[in-house]
């Protein structure tokens, strides 16, 4: 049984915020008015540990993922091994997590208030944008599918087992169940690992293939920016 007491007392902390707040309200004699510091550049400033990535920086972290993408073993990875198939998927998966972040700092690379570009740099600007798309979107619609089906298949929870207990005392009955994620079809399961293996040389051709597009793109769009 559980009771619900409530209770109402006067906080002499709540008083003592309250009155500090009404200091911070009266400031320099005008009554509703909170007195705001000014933003300037000093306030907004980068903080020490963090610079900003340039486009070389980013074409340079994207080249350094490069050899972070899984082998595959000499006679391709068993699909029997489940460890050893997930082990690879959740290295692939690291990678591409890591890429699609660093692709989200070209926005800041490449920023300039609108009337400061031309309508040239606009254009590059836009094809820069599209490629980049692009080559994420094969990655996302053809090689992060294939393996989240194997990292994270579609589980319910099922119960395992119930434990009736008895209080001595009062003769009062308890049942305590335990519950566990079971795979809700384990041959999906199986037939995803499967395909994973029998393509994992292909998917990382196409991760590889990607990264190195984009590492072109972004040199192609430096090189119209200086000749503009």
């Amino acid at each position: 049984t559980y009771v619900l007491v409530s209770r109402e007392t006067c906080c002499p902390t709540m008083t003592k915020k309250r009155k500090a707040a009404d200091s911070l309200i009266n400031v320099a004699g005008s009554p509703g008015v909170v007195a705001k510091t000014p933003v300037t550049a000093a306030t907004v400033d980068h903080h020490e540990d963090h610079i900003p990535l340039t486009l070389d920086d980013i074409k340079a972290s994207i080249k350094a993922l490069c050899p972070r993408v899984p082998a595959i073993p000499q006679g391709g990875i068993n699909e029997k091994d489940s460890e050893a198939v997930k082990e690879w998927a959740q290295k692939l998966q690291a990678v591409i997590e890591e890429f699609n972040l660093i692709l989200c700092c070209v926005a800041s690379a490449t920023y300039k208030w609108g009337t400061d570009r031309s309508g040239a740099a606009d254009q590059n600007l836009s094809l820069l944008s599209n490629e980049l798309g692009n080559a994420q979107d094969l990655i996302t619609t053809y090689v992060s599918p294939r393996i989240s089906n194997v990292l994270a298949p579609v589980v319910d929870l099922v119960e395992s087992r119930c434990i009736k207990k008895i209080d001595k005392v009062t003769g009062e009955e308890t049942k305590v169940k335990e519950y566990t994620r079971e795979v809700i079809d384990p041959a999906y399961l199986d037939l995803c690992r499967g395909a994973l293996c029998r393509n994992a040389q292909m998917i990382r051709h196409v991760v590889l293939t990607s990264f190195n597009k984009i590492d072109r793109v972004i040199s192609d769009y430096q090189k119209n920016i200086l000749e503009g």
